[in-house]
This record gives C-alpha cells, structure tokens and sequence, in this order.
C-alpha cells in the first residue's frame, strides 16, 4: 500500500486550518508528491542505466560520482521534466499553506499565547543571532526560512511546518508527523535497555513533532527541544499543549547552548545535521559531548550517508541541494561521521550506525518502497 493522497492529519487546537478550496489545492499537492517520487522518479533510473551510464564510461573509461551522474542526468528531458514539476509543487505547497495561515494569522497567534503554559515551558531569545546557514536562503524553498517573524507573537512558520511537512513526507510519518520519533524512541530502549534517562535533549526540534514522543516513550524524563527558529518553538510549545504533553521549548543553536555539562543523559535530532554547514557540525558533536553524561547516548537521524549506497542513489540528493535550497546535503553524507565523532571526544568504539524499520509503515502495512526512506529511518551515534 502508498502512502495516502488524502491528508490522515490530526488537526489538534492550534493546527491552521483550511477551507475547502485550500483543502483541495493540498490534496492535488500531496497527490503529486507521491505520483513523482513513487511512480516516476524510479522510471529515470532505466536512462540512466541504458544511455546515460554507458556514454559517461565510454567517454571517460570510468564510472561516474553521484556529482557526475547529477549533471548528466540534467540534460536529459525527462529529469529536467521530474526537476520543473518537483519544483514547482514544492512552491505550490507553500503557496496554499501560506494563503491558509495569512488569512487566520492573528488567531493563530492568540490561540497559540492563551493555550500555551499550562504544561512544559518556553524560553526565547531575541538577541539570539542566526546562523548565516539558515539566514542566507529560503530553506526548503519555503518563503523567509522558518526563523522571520512578521507579527507580536509569530507562530506562522511553526503553522505552516505543521501543514506541510505531511504533504511533503507525502503522509508516510503518521498523522502527527511522529513516526521518527517514535520508532527511534523504541529503537533506543531496545538497544539501550539499562538507559534510564532522566533528562532528553532534542536539537533542531522545529515544532517538536518528533520530540514530543521521548516525553510519552520515557514519561520519567524532562525532556527539552531547541531550535534557532523563534515561531517554530513558539509553536511547539502551543502545540505540545495542545497534545497533552509536557515539554521544554527553547530558542537555541545547537552549537553552544545554555546548558551545564553532563546534564543530559539522551541527546538526539532528527534531519538536523543536513541544515548545518560543515563548520558547524564539529561545533554540535562537541556540544553533545559537553552535555552528556558518562554512559549517555547521542543519536542522529537523517537520510543514509553515501556510503550506505550505490552512485545512483546518492545522486538523487542533487534535486535537494540544487533547487531545494540544501546546498550542505551534498557534503554532509560524504563526511566521515564516526570518525568525527571520535575528534569530539566519544570513543571510536563507542560509536554505531543503524536503521530502523519505520513502525507507522508496520501499523498501516506501507510498502516499504512507497518512499525514498525504504521505509526506515538512518542514523549515527555514539556513547559517552
């Protein structure tokens, strides 16, 4: 079975939502999502296979990089084809999400403030300064980042995450977006069963989507989210209350937070290490280290390194990098992580790399093949 062209989306208290027409402008942009990714992308790869592949060898008396395959394989119409139409969907989708929030901004943003408190806690820094590698372009292609703010109490970004990132995962994370979260959260209590921790640290939370299932998976630990992004912890706070879950939301880089050493016994993000730059990623696996204590774990969950893959596959990230505005996803899977891990401070042998299988996917009987995750989720990691 495909993931759903229909949103399963829970629409809790603070969640946008849409109108009837905009309802069905999502339906067609998720429709298509899964039509290019599921049904045509994977046709490409026969090209690539029959024509492009051979010249490349015959022209060079080698194989190709994953950077080689990208740039032929864009001139082939039928990828400059899949290229337009992935583009402009992707436009599309916030196109109708941005239309759908401005329209109910000002009550998104009350509703937001009058449920938030109650449970957990928020702590925002206005002098907090952005990193230059998520100032300097339109993430995602998606309109002034996740960080700008436009109005008193800006949850818009956070919103608009929460309504796009179904349509963008074309459904395949469950209706509250949770399935890493959740699936990791079980993968660390199998494979870390005497690992009781009493405090969780989630970098890059965004809007807490995949936070919020360490606090239910381990209900004894404070856990803490934090994000550079002000309308996105703003809204995760609003959102997690409005879930019934306690949790910490935080305005904060991952590079040098707040917090004392060894104060966390867990600390894990999921799709954050791509948002970075290579600058900062030694800046965050140091941090990990200062802020977990002795025998603590840390994980990151993003799409596989390149080395867990042919060139073919790899080169697939080039749409990402190139017209996504990830331009650090082409260097961050190539990079040695273990290794860099190790230069940090954990120990070489105390490093791991696993995948595991989706449990949203096992629930509904999901093909495994009806996304590019396969179905599971890759990550790295180490032990203090």
């Amino acid at each position: 079975m495909a993931p759903r062209s229909k949103p399963v989306i829970h629409e809790h208290a603070v969640m946008p939502r849409p109108n009837h027409d905009e309802l069905a402008q999502e339906n067609f942009t998720r429709a298509l999502s899964i039509k290019l990714e599921t049904r045509i992308r994977p046709k490409l790869r026969g090209i690539f296979e029959r024509d492009v592949k051979p010249a490349f060898i015959n022209r060079t008396q080698r194989e190709p990089t994953p950077r080689e395959i990208a740039k032929d394989m864009r001139q082939v119409d039928a990828n400059r084809l899949w290229y337009r139409l992935r583009t402009d969907n992707q436009d599309r989708m916030y196109a109708v999400s941005g239309a759908m929030i401005e329209r109910q901004l000002d009550a998104l943003a009350a509703k937001s403030k009058s449920i938030s408190g109650k449970l957990g806690s928020l702590s925002l820094n206005p002098d907090m300064d952005i990193p230059n590698y998520l100032s300097e372009l339109d993430i995602h292609r998606k309109p002034g980042g996740y960080h700008s703010e436009f109005t008193t109490d800006d949850v818009a970004a956070g919103a608009q995450y929460d309504r796009t990132i179904s349509v963008h995962n074309m459904g395949s994370q469950g209706p509250h977006n949770d399935d890493p979260g959740v699936t990791l959260a079980a993968w660390i209590k199998q494979r870390f069963p005497g690992l009781k921790p009493k405090r969780i640290l989630d970098l890059g939370c965004t809007i807490g989507n995949n936070t919020l299932p360490y606090a239910v998976s381990f209900p004894d630990a404070e856990v803490h989210g934090i994000d550079c992004a002000a309308p996105c912890v703003r809204y995760a706070h609003a959102r997690a209350n409005a879930l019934g879950v306690a949790a910490h939301f935080h305005q904060m880089n991952a590079e040098a937070t707040t917090f004392a050493d060894h104060s966390f016994d867990l600390v894990v993000s999921r799709i954050l290490l791509h948002e970075t730059s290579r600058g900062a990623l030694p800046n965050i696996f140091r941090e990990c280290h200062r802020l977990l204590k002795p025998g603590g774990v840390m994980l990151h969950c993003d799409a596989p390194q390149f080395d867990e893959m042919d060139a073919y596959q790899a080169s697939l990230r080039d749409w990402d990098a190139t017209c996504n505005n990830e331009p650090f996803m082409l260097t961050v899977y190539s990079l040695p992580l273990e290794d860099m891990y190790a230069e940090a401070g954990f120990s070489k042998a105390g490093t791991f790399r696993a995948y595991a299988p989706s449990l949203y996917f096992q629930q509904t009987n999901t093909d495994p093949n009806a996304t590019r995750s396969g179905g599971k989720y890759f990550f790295t990691g180490a032990v203090r």
